[in-house]
């Protein structure tokens, strides 16, 4: 019977490893760089946040659903970096809005990385535009989380009137809202995306980029697996929280070399990988739909678990180190101490992304 087990275990590793090899590499497509947005849903909001404010002189705007508030889960902060701890990810940042810090602190924290030059300056920010949403029946993310958010971005610079905030308007629970796909709008259970009669693909796509075009009703689009293994250190997607595939939604109309396009990253949540769901996230949120009639690619990175098994020098400590759920990294798993910074490993591979869709990449 062990035999049978490990003869099993390793078909499904090759077949894996199959899967990942077929994966083209990403390419480039005719998209203007100074049209680049981010967003996110739960811990994707997180890393949507860290995403934008560490390159904020070329990211216009952020989307952020159900978090998002930069530095959460950060414990001390000075000129040799950060220590950050989990407790205070799934305590004050997700359930005890009591514990969290002024947001006059998380701003200041943002200037001081900023003057070390591990961020892009603050002033950047105020040029952004901003999306942010809570729904009153979320029980993971405390709306406080993210009210505080925007009121960082508000300390930075950032005008109220380029701020579109639901801030509880809706009875929604933990998940990405749709119009018309999903668990009832109040739930908070898989897939996490959740039918309250409110498209917010097209609020997030219409708040950073302006009024859109009607969307499609049947996308002419088309989804391409890329290969996220080399974007990850020594190509260790596994150890760093990255799926070794990705997806990119490129229109029709940004198939020809000469048009102009913009691109929108994406970023799904916990538990809504491709490695938990398959394509059903970023088939189902309605981005493609906008994005079709609108010119935008959309670039829909992965994030994975990671198990001690996953990392290649086993070290006493692994065990504090590992991301079950397959959430992007934002409180400093895998040994990454500078997940908030510009050279933060999943930052660095995701905006490695960005550059090589825009044409910019230096590889």
């Amino acid at each position: 019977m062990r035999l049978r087990t490990l003869l099993l275990a390793l078909v499904l590793s090759l077949m894996q490893a199959g899967k990942a090899s077929a994966a083209d590499r990403l390419g480039r497509y005719p998209v203007d760089p100074a049209q680049v947005s981010v967003a996110g849903i739960s811990s994707g909001a997180f890393m949507a946040n860290q995403l934008h404010i560490a390159h904020s002189a070329d990211i216009m705007g952020a989307g952020l659903v159900a978090g998002g508030l930069y530095g959460c889960a950060v414990l001390r902060a000075d000129d040799s970096g950060i220590t950050a701890l989990a407790s205070l990810a799934t305590g004050a940042c997700m359930r005890a809005p009591a514990r969290l810090l002024p947001a006059a602190t998380y701003a200041a924290r943002i200037r001081r990385f900023a003057a070390l030059g591990w961020i892009d300056p603050v002033e950047t920010l105020g040029r952004s535009r901003l999306y942010a949403f809570t729904g009153r029946s979320d029980t993971v993310v405390h709306p406080e989380t993210v009210r505080r958010a925007v009121a960082v971005y508000g300390l930075l610079g950032l005008p109220t009137a380029a701020t579109s905030f639901s801030d509880g308007a809706l009875a929604a629970g933990h998940g990405w809202v749709t119009q018309s796909y999903g668990m009832a709008c109040g739930d908070t259970r898989p897939p996490y995306i959740n039918d309250c009669d409110y498209d917010q693909a097209q609020q997030v796509l219409q708040t950073l980029y302006g009024p859109l075009e009607a969307a499609a009703t049947q996308p002419s689009g088309r989804l391409i697996a890329f290969d996220q293994t080399e974007f990850a250190p020594g190509g260790d997607a596994a150890g760093h929280g990255l799926w070794h595939t990705g997806q990119l939604y490129l229109p029709a109309a940004c198939e020809a070399a000469g048009a102009n396009c913009r691109l929108h990253m994406l970023m799904h949540g916990c538990q809504q990988s491709a490695q938990v769901m398959g394509d059903r996230f970023y088939r189902n949120i309605g981005i493609n739909e906008w994005a079709d009639t609108n010119r935008i690619v959309v670039l829909y990175p992965q994030a994975r678990s990671v198990s001690v098994a996953d990392f290649r020098r086993p070290r006493p400590t692994d065990l504090f180190q590992v991301n079950p759920e397959g959430c992007w990294n934002w409180w400093g798993y895998a040994y990454d101490s500078r997940y908030l910074f510009k050279d933060g490993v999943q930052v660095r591979a995701l905006w490695e992304m960005v550059q090589r869709v825009t044409g910019r990449a230096n590889r």
